[in-house]
């Protein structure tokens, strides 16, 4: 206690060594302690399942598709059927689908996602409701009443926390649907979405009538049995994928070369984007650190030398070199822990930062918070760097000769060569250290300028956009929802302020890919060459080209020529042009999606746009009249218009 009350009065004494000291620690610590808490919800800390470990994700791929094949793929309903009764390894095997929804209770309306899944599912995860029951196979049973368990979250804002929730009916995709459970707090699945769900209801597939094999839109997730490996799983795949179609598979069936089964660890497939980011971003700080306590040794050393004079007088009196070194020791700690406790709230507020900008970017982002393994990692923190501290004058005094130090006056100390050395030592590791995070972050900031000066195709400046999805009950039949449509980008156009505004399936420059088969006119495939398969499908209406600043090549765009009764027409990108048809024209061209159906004319040819996203080649697109044979997305639909006007004058008008 005494050594605790020294060190405050040496620091208060020192105010402008001590402030110093302690802004040192706390932005090394404070950084340090923010990003590992990232790390540490995104990456370490197991997904809040029962036996996380056992649970895998199961993909297929297609090696031999243009630009590097089809990677992490979906599983089509036959397929998912033939896997869930094929494979061994696991002790379930379970598939859903994500899309928005509109859900309406007593209260206001609402667009939320939702997830159809698989009967089992939710049981597979081992989670309980708050509220009710979960989701069951009966549940599952083609043609029985829509069933639905809600989040915690939407219970909330919709219900207002009802307790007697369950039973309720809500109107779902304009169906009544009634909700069975409520899901605990915090629960989120599939874990890592940037627009999680908050509806879980049933899949409903027909084991009698599932759909073509080419039909991939299955997520699948499986529970390993106990004991059972990842290298286990994935050799059993290997070998259905080898005699797949001795299971019956007669068309589109599996092969080791062109069509393969893989699986991956669920919290694995969850952080795979952001992993490497972030360790680097980990690795960063602690260089920060250890910049900070090279700052502070070195002003610690200038102050033991200051202090030459009074350890001498104290060593001479009596003070043996372990009472000393307990003194100092009690200092750097006292030190350090001043500088932790400013670097929490340092923290502390970062991570609100994170929190409330980056969950779009950042998977489990919610999930981050000083919890105890973090304040752990951060008491582990002050109490090395506390003892680092207080070692640091120790040395110093050890290597003192008392009286010659005593005989010289207390305003004419010398430091020791060797002390000098240390201190050489100490400013080189610090330069070394920061050259090292200068050299990464110019590295970094290049990347990201690069990034910013890629080229989209389109022109984004004074686009408004927003997205509307119709119920079929409402709008049961194509017409109805054609002639909507029509409605609506009439009534937008004509806004004050709006220049153009048209209706897209899909917005630039991310999109989830279509990758259809497509047969083209004429085309004679080649080994290793390109196969009548088109990346990217757009439904537009006519104006849509002009309204995003899309750059017309050749030919011409959609307009009021095209329509129900008109030619079925398409417009493609330069890289389906290049891709199918070399140098030569593509206008004239025709082309039909999914094999089947109308043949569509090629009219136009308009510039690349990102549709993979901006670090990523483009890939081939076909862009289709909304309201002809083809109508792709017609129910959901992407709002486009630009104008001269103030955004929000422009959204409360829409």
């Amino acid at each position: 206690m005494n050594n605790l009350r020294f060190a405050l009065r040496q620091l208060l004494k020192n105010p402008g060594f001590a402030v110093a000291a302690i802004l040192c620690l706390g932005l090394g610590i404070g950084a340090t302690t923010a990003v590992f808490s990232v790390v540490n919800a995104v990456l370490l800390r197991p997904l809040a399942y029962l036996k996380p470990n056992e649970l895998i994700r199961v993909y297929t791929e297609f090696p031999n598709f243009p630009n590097g094949g089809l990677r992490r793929f979906a599983l089509s309903p036959p397929e998912y059927l033939d896997l869930k009764r094929l494979f061994k390894s696991s002790d379930s095997v379970e598939a859903w689908i994500t899309s928005g929804v509109n859900v309406s209770s007593r209260n206001e309306p609402a667009r939320v996602t939702a997830a159809a899944v698989t009967g089992s599912l939710l049981n597979t995860l081992g989670v309980s409701p708050t509220l009710g029951r979960l989701l069951t196979p009966a549940d599952d049973l083609p043609g029985v009443d829509r069933v639905a368990n809600i989040s915690f979250g939407l219970w909330q804002r919709m219900f207002g926390a009802d307790p007697n929730v369950v039973g309720q009916e809500v109107t779902l995709m304009g169906r009544k649907c009634t909700v069975i459970g409520v899901m605990p707090k915090g629960f989120h699945f599939p874990p890592g979405e940037i627009d999680a769900p908050e509806i879980w209801t049933q899949l409903q597939l027909d084991p009698a009538n599932p759909g073509e094999r080419g039909n991939h839109g299955l997520s699948v997730l499986a529970r390993l049995k106990p004991g059972v490996t990842q290298a286990q799983s994935d050799a059993e795949l290997a070998s259905l994928v080898k005699r797949w179609k001795e299971f019956g598979a007669s068309d589109h069936g599996f092969d080791p070369v062109g069509h393969t089964l893989l699986s991956f660890g669920l919290q694995d497939e969850v952080v795979r984007g952001v992993k490497p980011a972030l360790r680097m971003l980990l690795g960063a700080v602690c260089f920060v650190l250890l910049i900070a306590c090279v700052n502070v040794a070195n002003l610690l050393l200038a102050r033991a030398e200051s202090r030459q004079r009074e350890i001498a007088i104290r060593g001479a009196i009596g003070a043996s070199l372990g009472r000393l070194a307990s003194q100092f020791l009690v200092e750097g700690l006292c030190l350090s822990f001043l500088g932790a406790a400013l670097g929490l709230l340092l923290a502390q507020g970062g991570l609100e930062l994170v929190r409330s900008m980056n969950e779009a970017s950042i998977p489990r982002a919610s999930e981050i918070s000083l919890d105890p393994f973090v304040l752990l990692f951060a008491l582990a923190i002050c109490v090395l760097a506390g003892l680092a501290f207080g070692i640091t004058p120790i040395i110093h005094a050890a290597k003192q000769n008392l009286q010659n130090t005593l005989k010289t006056s207390a305003g004419a100390t010398t430091s020791s060569v060797i002390t000098h050395r240390f201190r050489h030592a100490l400013v080189v590791a610090e330069i070394a250290l920061a050259l090292v995070l200068l050299v990464g972050t110019g590295l970094m900031l290049r990347a990201f300028w690069k990034l910013q000066q890629v080229n989209g195709g389109f022109d984004p400046a004074h686009v408004v956009t927003a997205f509307i999805s119709l119920p079929d009950t409402t709008y049961p039949n194509q017409k109805a929802v054609a002639d909507f449509w029509e409605r609506l980008e009439e009534r937008i156009a004509s806004l004050p302020g709006i220049e153009k505004a048209a209706l897209t399936s899909g917005l630039p420059p991310v999109r989830g890919a279509n990758v259809s088969d497509t047969e083209i006119e004429g085309f004679v495939p080649e080994k290793g060459g390109p196969i009548q398969n088109v990346d990217f499908f757009h439904s537009v209406t006519k104006n849509y080209f002009q309204t995003m600043g899309i750059r017309l090549i050749d030919g011409r765009a959609f307009d009021e020529r095209d329509g129900p009764g008109s030619l079925d027409v398409a417009v493609i990108n330069q890289t389906m042009a290049r891709t199918f048809w070399g140098n030569q024209s593509a206008i004239g061209r025709r082309v039909r999606p999914g094999f089947s159906g109308a043949w569509c004319t090629v009219i136009g040819v308009v510039a690349d746009v990102k549709n993979a996203g901006v670090e990523k080649p483009t890939g081939t697109e076909l862009y289709l009249f909304y309201n002809q044979t083809h109508p792709f997305g017609l129910r959901n639909f992407y709002i486009t218009a630009r104008s001269s006007a103030k955004v929000s004058s422009v959204v409360s008008a829409l």
